[in-house]
């Protein structure tokens, strides 16, 4: 009874650290978005100031990574539960590797836009897709529109996670057919209850 108590604990423990990794994550982007705001008003400032000139700067983007390949290129009925990642930020991705290492032997796959979603869905028919609103390319529910049009993923469930908590945007998104939707930053235990039921007799 001792150690399954400990057990427990370690887990609830792990859980709670993903949990406040996550608030810091998003506290810290927030944070980061705020200050690149007041440097572009800085500079404007300074651009429509009168009798001063500034020479033009080109500030090159910073190159993103490619999105890494697949663990295992596992299929979804031959292989571990195979998991797409609808998501343009990187720091979010990586947080849903932490959390889904709580379900060993997820394969989970990242798609940095919407276009590209498509691609890995057609190319590896996910188990799960989990699905941002705000893509750089095309917005989420188009992406969810175009997966239900596509017989290999017509039924493919689908989880929403999006900071938009607009009760029209969920009701929007839930109508349309996503199986469920969780707004950012969001609670992990109920996260891996939603991967849970739906994995449950995979």
């Amino acid at each position: 009874m001792s150690t399954e108590n400990d057990d427990r604990l370690r887990q609830e423990l792990r859980l709670a650290q993903l949990e406040i990794k996550v608030l810091r994550e998003q506290l810290l982007k927030s944070a980061q978005e705020a200050q690149r705001v007041r440097e572009q008003m800085e500079e404007l400032s300074v651009r429509l100031a009168p009798g001063k000139t500034q020479e033009k700067k080109i500030i090159p983007l910073p190159q993103q990574e490619a999105a890494p390949a697949t663990t295992n290129g596992a299929k979804p009925n031959d292989g571990p539960p195979c998991v797409l990642y609808v998501e343009d930020s990187e720091p979010n991705f990586r947080l849903m590797e932490n959390v889904l290492r709580e379900r060993p032997g997820t394969d989970l796959i990242w798609a940095e836009t919407g276009t590209r979603a498509l691609e890995l869905a057609h190319e590896k028919k996910p188990n799960l897709v989990l699905l941002d609103l705000d893509l750089p390319d095309i917005h989420g529910s188009k992406v969810l529109e175009s997966l239900q049009a596509l017989p290999e993923t017509a039924r493919t469930p689908v989880i929403v996670i999006s900071a938009d908590a607009t009760p029209s945007q969920i009701e929007r998104m839930l109508t349309a057919g996503a199986r469920n939707y969780l707004t950012k930053p969001f609670e992990i235990r109920r996260f891996l209850c939603m991967f849970d039921e739906i994995f449950a007799h995979a």
